[in-house]
């Protein structure tokens, strides 16, 4: 299993989880919104069959399942509409990406057999979050959903906790059909392992500790596997002028590193999945620039 885990400060989580509710009072709200019915196939439902089981076979979860959770986390069900508009943004960003780079077979052949969606964070005892988890290949969680703002879409939140997430676990998917170079596992030598949290503490990204030892975040310091993914999706979903800043920023102790990594990378895309890096990059990035244009409550 490989998770994602990105350093949030305890004071902040409190403030978040404080603002929902008044202090003594039960919220007598559902978790199941109005008109919903579980045990029946509704619009979305039908939606999700054609946008993503027919087509690729993924069965996409949005109803919460102890038999599909994370039981050592306590977290509650994706809202419906959220639900909703993170399927529009992941087929957008995700699945038509890729489309449009490969054609239709590279993710029948290739893509998890679920994503499942989780309303909130899972939260671990050393203060990380895990944003996302791929499961043997068959599944990618995505949590945190109910953070979306469907009226006024904040792009850093989808990018970070969506669209990231699902190019990074994909991208473990990808490591765990088709094995990448070993060389990639020598430009580092000093992966921090679980200490990747106190590589540049509270700063999930951009950390310049981090860039400065040749890690792109400082999660990509906790393993050669995670430090991998984390350059395949940090380049095409924030872009190659990122990409270009964070090497400025790594100097000259970093950016070595961070180059060789990256031609790595590309190499391992384009000869083990003929998948240009550059050319995701751009698709990735026009659709990006398309999201104002999209309808994110609108299951036509």
């Amino acid at each position: 299993m490989n998770k994602i885990y990105y350093l949030i400060m305890a004071f902040t989580t409190l403030v978040s989880f404080v603002s929902c509710g008044n202090d003594g009072e039960l919220d007598s709200k559902s978790i199941f919104p109005d008109g919903v019915d579980t045990s029946t196939q509704n619009d979305f439902d039908r939606w999700v069959l054609n946008n993503y089981t027919y087509p690729y076979n993924i069965q996409f979860e949005y109803r919460y399942s102890d038999k599909e959770a994370h039981v050592e986390y306590n977290v509650v069900p994706a809202e419906y509409d959220k639900s909703i508009a993170v399927a529009k943004l992941v087929k957008h960003l995700w699945v038509d990406a890729y489309n449009e780079l490969l054609g239709r077979d590279f993710l029948r052949q290739y893509s998890p057999r679920m994503i499942q969606l989780i309303g909130s964070s899972e939260y671990k005892e050393d203060m990380s979050e895990v944003l996302g988890t791929a499961e043997g290949g068959m599944k990618i969680f995505l949590n945190k959903v109910n953070l979306l703002d469907i009226e006024n879409p904040d792009l850093g939140l989808i990018k970070y906790y969506f669209i990231k997430t699902m190019f990074h676990e994909f991208g473990h998917i990808l490591q765990q059909t088709k094995d990448y170079s070993t060389d990639f596992k020598t430009i580092s030598t000093d992966y921090q392992g679980p200490s990747w949290v106190n590589v540049g503490a509270y700063e999930t990204m951009g950390s310049s500790e981090a860039l400065k030892m040749g890690y792109i975040s400082a999660y990509a310091s906790s393993e050669p596997g995670e430090d991998f993914v984390e350059i395949l999706s940090f380049y095409v979903v924030y872009g190659k002028p990122y990409w270009e800043k964070m090497l400025e920023l790594a100097g000259d102790s970093g950016s070595p590193k961070l180059l060789k990594k990256f031609a790595l990378v590309k190499e391992y895309l384009s000869t083990k999945w003929s998948i240009d890096i550059d050319e995701l990059e751009k698709i990735v990035q026009r659709r990006m620039g398309d999201i104002s244009e999209l309808d994110l409550e609108s299951l036509d």
